[in-house]
């Protein structure tokens, strides 16, 4: 937790504005993306085995059901990339991520950060997409996976018992969208992560996997063959 020396003076409100990272301010309201969650709800195909939990799909033109595609792998992230930006119609969002999916897209940043994730995820293989999503961040900075492992458990995250003093910005953007997509607060607003003056390129790739895990599930980390 961040020290207050100044609380219940004049100064209060000057030293809680100097301990913020420039360029991010708190927010109580803003665009939450992390409500969108793929159920069967969303497949309007009747023979959809995902939906009436049979084994095998009854169509016979090919399985159209984007769920049973992404766990045979078969989705491209560039389609996802797509129906993500229908759903979120800012701008400047769907902007960088056109921009994003015309470059050779890698789920994660290095191998380093998919050994972090797959390690954290046997852990706990039937967390919830929210959590999942928010271990992929955490997982990406060696430096802040050091600070947030021991508050990861099965089933939760204790986000207050992660002090992430020292981090760099992207490190914060990390965090705080991490904890965005778990708890569904709203700390870092659309308009902060279509600035690449506070969101490298780096981050916002990975921040837009991490909300098509939080949409989708763990399924998406298929998608990476699939475009290979």
């Amino acid at each position: 937790m961040t020290a207050r020396f100044m609380n219940n003076t004049k100064y209060a409100n000057t030293e809680f504005e100097m301990q913020l990272i420039p360029g991010f301010t708190p927010r109580k309201s803003g665009m939450s993306l992390s409500r969108f969650e793929y159920s069967a709800r969303d497949c309007d195909c009747k023979t959809c085995a995902y939906k009436t939990r049979k084994k095998t799909c009854g169509s016979a033109t090919g399985c159209i059901c984007l769920r049973e595609r992404l766990v045979a792998g078969c989705v491209p992230l560039n389609e996802l990339l797509g129906a993500l930006t229908k759903e979120v119609p800012s701008r400047p969002f769907v902007a960088r991520v056109t921009h994003l999916s015309r470059q050779p897209i890698s789920i994660f940043e290095n191998s380093n950060h998919q050994m972090r994730f797959k390690a954290a995820h046997k852990e706990n293989p039937n967390c919830s997409a929210g959590q999942a999503a928010a271990v992929f961040l955490l997982t990406a900075d060696p430096f802040l996976w050091s600070k947030a492992r021991p508050a990861v458990t099965k089933g939760n995250i204790d986000f207050p018992a992660i002090h992430i003093h020292g981090v760099d910005l992207d490190g914060y953007v990390l965090f705080h969208t991490a904890k965005d997509l778990y708890a569904g607060t709203k700390h870092i607003s659309l308009s902060e992560l279509t600035d690449p003056e506070l969101v490298s390129d780096t981050a916002f790739r990975l921040i837009v996997t991490a909300f098509l895990i939080r949409r989708y599930g763990t399924e998406v980390l298929c998608a990476e063959r699939s475009d290979s």
